[in-house]
């Protein structure tokens, strides 16, 4: 019997403060759970990820100065466009929050919901009035721009004013629905996981941090059961297939997770 090989796992809270963590978590299930396509560049150092309907993008550019990853959608039917870019130091929860929530089977359906009422719930000081939150330890400060009526969206994150960490821009016309996602992975209590690749020359302030010891296919399970399930998120709510010739008149049931 093989040695059962273990690995080290950070892991850190709040999420905000984790660090960005492998690109993957957001690029992986685009392609293999939700449909989107990546667009073949040979020699161009970005990734540029499509939605089914070409209505959506996600891009991810690595540059010296500048955001990194940048989310965008485009809704012919209401005529509603909006976009998303994030610094590269970014957790990928808080992207994959945004992403998760855009390729949601019933996002077009657009809920009104309280984008801020997640935040609340976990002790952050909300002015929905003004589009400004605060974090209850002051390290995440968001705050909405309403010149000109955009009421665009810039949320930074701080360990002191003079040690930033990374920041996110939201355009005018962002979904309730996509904010309320990301707000909920803002305040989420759960620890952000980590390498003990990705710890190294970490700032150790302003976070609490447990280590443990798991299998390495543990580890490396967790993307797959993330693929997993948003991959069945998007079948459960599709549309059964028409029943054959011959079969029963009754319908079919829908199995729901």
């Amino acid at each position: 019997m093989s040695r059962l090989e273990l690995v080290d796992q950070a892991l850190v809270s709040p999420v905000y403060l984790a660090g960005p963590g492998d690109s993957a978590w957001v690029t992986v299930p685009l392609t293999t759970a939700s449909g989107w396509m990546a667009l073949n560049q040979p020699l161009v150092p970005h990734v540029v990820l499509t939605g089914p309907r070409h209505k959506s993008q996600l891009r991810l550019e690595p540059v010296l100065e500048g955001p990194w990853w940048h989310v965008s959608d485009r809704d012919g039917r209401t005529g509603t466009n909006w976009q998303a870019a994030f610094d590269g130091s970014t957790p990928v929860e808080l992207i994959a929050a945004v992403t998760d929530a855009l390729t949601h089977p019933g996002y077009r359906l657009r809920q009104t919901v309280d984008p801020y009422e997640p935040l609340r719930q976990a002790g952050w000081a909300t002015d929905p009035g003004r589009g400004a939150f605060l974090s209850p330890e002051g390290h995440v400060r968001g705050s909405r721009n309403s010149l000109g009526g955009s009421r665009s969206w810039h949320i930074t994150a701080r360990l002191d004013e003079d040690d930033p960490l990374w920041s996110a821009y939201l355009s005018a016309g962002t979904p309730p629905v996509i904010l309320a996602s990301l707000f909920t992975a803002l305040a989420s209590p759960e620890a952000a996981r980590r390498s003990a690749e990705q710890m190294k020359g970490f700032p150790r302030r302003g976070i609490t941090l447990e280590w443990e010891r798991c299998p390495a296919e543990h580890v490396a399970r967790a993307l797959t059961e993330r693929v997993e399930q948003l991959a069945a998120r998007r079948a459960v709510t599709s549309p059964p297939p028409c029943p054959s010739a011959g079969e029963g008149l009754a319908p079919a049931g829908r199995r729901l997770r």
